[in-house]
C-alpha cells in the first residue's frame, strides 16, 4: 500500500499553488493600495459599503466571510484610520452601523483604478481564451468548495 503523504510534492499540488498565488496577489495589491491607506483585507468592507446604506458588523462579517472577532478588530482599525464612521443603528440604539467616511469615499475611484490596473498587469500573461478558461475553472472550484463546506457543516 502506498503512503500518499510520502509522495506529496508541492510542485504537483494545485492547492499549494493556488494558496501561493493568493498570497502573492495579496502582497502585490497591499503594496499598490498602501499609497491609498488601504489593504486587501479592507476591500470586502469597502465594497459592501460602497454599494449600500450603512451596515452592521454582523452583516459585514457575513459579506466578508470572516468571523465576528476578526471583523470587529478590522472595523476598529478602519475607524482609527479614518476610513469608516460608526453610528447608532436607528432601529436598535445598542447596536452600531458602519458607513464609508469622506476619506474612503473620495478614494474609491483610485482604489478601483489600482485594482483594475493590477489585474491587467498580472493577467496580461494569459491570452483571452486562457483568461476565460481560468475564470471558468476558478468558478467551478469555488462552487465545489462551497458544496463541500456545506456538507461538512
Amino acid at each position: 500500500m502506498t503512503n500518499k503523504a510520502t509522495n506529496w510534492q508541492p510542485g504537483g499540488n494545485p492547492g499549494f499553488h493556488l494558496n501561493l498565488v493568493s498570497r502573492l496577489l495579496t502582497r502585490y495589491f497591499d503594496r499598490h493600495l498602501a499609497t491609498l491607506d488601504v489593504n486587501v483585507a479592507y476591500l470586502p468592507v469597502l465594497g459592501a459599503l460602497r454599494e449600500s446604506t450603512p451596515r452592521s458588523q454582523k452583516e459585514l462579517a457575513q459579506i466578508g466571510q470572516i468571523g465576528q472577532p476578526a471583523m470587529a478588530q478590522m472595523l476598529e482599525r478602519m475607524l482609527k484610520e479614518g476610513l469608516l464612521i460608526r453610528m447608532p443603528d436607528p432601529t436598535d440604539g445598542r447596536k452600531a452601523q458602519f458607513a464609508l467616511s469622506k476619506k474612503s469615499t473620495s478614494q474609491m475611484a483610485n482604489i478601483r483604478m489600482t485594482l483594475e490596473e493590477g489585474n491587467r498587469q498580472i493577467f496580461a500573461v494569459l491570452t483571452e481564451n486562457e483568461a476565460e478558461e481560468f475564470m471558468t475553472s476558478m468558478k467551478k472550484i469555488e462552487a465545489r468548495l462551497k458544496t463541500l463546506l456545506e456538507v461538512q457543516e
